[in-house]
């Protein structure tokens, strides 16, 4: 047979590809922080005078003990122990800019000023995010072995070494997928005692939703994984964090707005979002700002969990 109408014969009359009508979203840490009293907001900048913020730590509130004194005896002061963290707030930023052409033939809708809205608004928690993230790596002390999968009795060793350093909970663990899936393993194929019948060990393993983000309270710690971890050691390892109230500080401001249409205040004012035309090129760029800032408060309020990669 000859002549028959099939597409690879109608060349002049069809397109090569036919875009399917949806889209997929390339992989990424799209989560956001959990409000946690682990994590303390220091507040804005705005009308500070300054771009830092300083937030004093004091030793009050039983901080000394009462010395022993004889009847009779004046007692001598008691010096009042003090230090202070800063915390420097500054600009984070991206742009997207797009033809006239690539928003005409945009057939997936994505080239337009709402999806590049939304796209604002999940930047700023992810950012946000990975500034913490790379801040909860620096806790002087630390648990783990370099080179060595992360394990329960780490874990443990973590909230152990909060508690010998007088850390009131609750406590906040941020690690990296891979630690949280290595104490997982050694949880379901290594573990005994009590804790192979504990009902957190189970939920942990049956967890419905697996992926990043929130995973939970396992052994009085709420877990949140995020590839925003940091390597430690020349990449060999990964170093997580596990923090109680105090140890993480952050700040952030409200850019003013101008009196301009082209202008707009996303997620309560913490992002600004802006349209800006190059008419002379043909680009519309879709720019958004935000100003924050992430600084250790008290060191010793948190420990650093660093485990092979």
């Amino acid at each position: 047979m000859a002549n028959e109408i099939i597409i690879s014969g109608l060349g002049d009359q069809t397109t090569t590809e036919v875009l399917a009508g949806k889209i997929l979203l390339l992989l990424a840490d799209r989560n956001a922080l959990p409000s946690h009293p682990a994590l303390m907001y220091a507040g804005s900048v705005n009308g500070r005078g300054s771009n830092v913020l300083k937030v004093p730590h004091v030793g009050l509130m039983g901080y000394d003990l009462a010395a022993l004194t004889s009847e009779g005896t004046a007692v001598t002061n008691t010096a009042l122990t003090d230090a202070s963290s800063t915390i420097t707030v500054v600009r984070y930023s991206k742009v997207y800019q797009a033809s006239d052409q690539a928003r005409m033939i945009d057939a997936n809708g994505v080239l337009n000023i709402d999806f590049f809205a939304m796209d604002a608004v999940v930047t700023q928690a992810a950012t946000l995010l990975s500034l913490v993230a790379n801040v909860t790596d620096d806790f002087t002390a630390t648990q783990g072995t370099s080179g060595a999968d992360a394990t329960f009795a780490n874990f443990l060793d973590c909230i152990t070494t909060l508690e010998v350093a007088k850390v009131i909970g609750p406590f906040l663990g941020i690690l990296h997928p891979q630690q949280w899936g290595d104490i997982r393993k050694d949880i379901a194929t290594a573990s005994g005692g009590a804790v192979q019948w504990n009902g957190g060990s189970q939920a942990m393993l049956d967890k419905a939703m697996k992926g990043l983000g929130a995973q939970g309270n396992f052994c009085g710690v709420d877990v949140f994984t995020t590839a925003y971890v940091p390597n430690a050691n020349a990449a060999a390892d990964r170093a997580g964090g596990i923090f109680g109230p105090g140890a993480v500080l952050w700040g952030d401001g409200v850019i003013p707005l101008e009196a301009d249409p082209n202008q707009a205040h996303l997620n309560g004012g913490k992002i600004l979002f802006e349209r800006v035309r190059t008419g002379a090129s043909g680009y519309t760029g879709y720019v958004s700002h935000m100003e924050a800032g992430v600084s250790l408060g008290i060191n010793a309020c948190g420990v650093s969990l660093i485990t092979d990669a």
